[in-house]
């Protein structure tokens, strides 16, 4: 390496921190735990309650309807979806939780997609029933009714089944559960970057670890 080359290396500005990857789903719960009242929601008056109930059925089944019908779509596309295989990758629970790889057809992994998206909502549901009978909390109920849906769409077996979406790029199979952040952390990340020396004293750490 020139001596050039070094002082260019030297001269050059330390890499910034990305951006915090926010999306406004993020802010869905806070917002609609902490700003209920200011939204006009009393959950003492019975027509409200009532009306949020509704409301929480209502999401619950066209959710439920939604994995039913991805289950008829892949079914029904049986055929196709059998000439391709794809491996997997997954932590096998009954073996400690060690990574195991296996060999799937898209159909037996699309189906097997479709009955995760289907576990997520029954879950969901049965925590948050559980606590609004249970133990008489009202606000997952709102708060449920918006995220179950916002979930399920995001996700690709979703994606690709109901709305057309090409299975390539990010939508790509295997799919994988979405990576959720903090905002908070990803936040306080990018305004209080490692300082240069603590970043050279880490990069020295790795060396020696080597």
């Amino acid at each position: 390496m020139t001596d050039s080359e070094e002082k260019k290396k030297k001269a050059a500005p330390p890499a910034q921190p990305e951006p915090p990857k926010l999306k406004p789903k993020m802010f869905i719960a806070p917002l609609l735990l902490l700003g209920s009242k200011k939204l006009g929601i009393d959950y003492s008056d019975p027509a409200t309650l009532t009306n949020v109930r509704m409301a929480f059925a209502l999401a619950m089944a066209l959710c439920v309807s939604s994995c039913a019908l991805m289950y008829a779509i892949v079914n029904r596309k049986k055929k196709k979806l059998t000439e391709d295989k794809v491996e997997v990758t997954s932590k096998d629970p009954m073996d400690g939780g060690k990574e195991k790889t296996e060999t799937l057809t898209h159909f037996e992994h699309d189906v097997r997609e479709v009955g995760k998206a289907f576990t997520n909502q029954i879950f969901g549901f049965g925590v948050v029933g559980a606590m609004h009978v249970y133990m008489k909390v009202n606000p997952p109920l709102l708060l449920q009714t918006v995220m179950l849906p916002m979930n399920l769409i995001e996700m690709p077996v979703f994606q690709c089944t109901l709305l057309g979406r090409k299975a390539e790029g990010k939508l790509a199979r295997p799919w994988k559960p979405e990576e959720k952040p903090n905002p908070f952390s990803e936040m306080a990340k990018a305004f209080n970057p490692p300082e240069e020396g603590e970043s050279k004293a880490a990069k020295k750490e790795g060396k020696k670890k080597k």
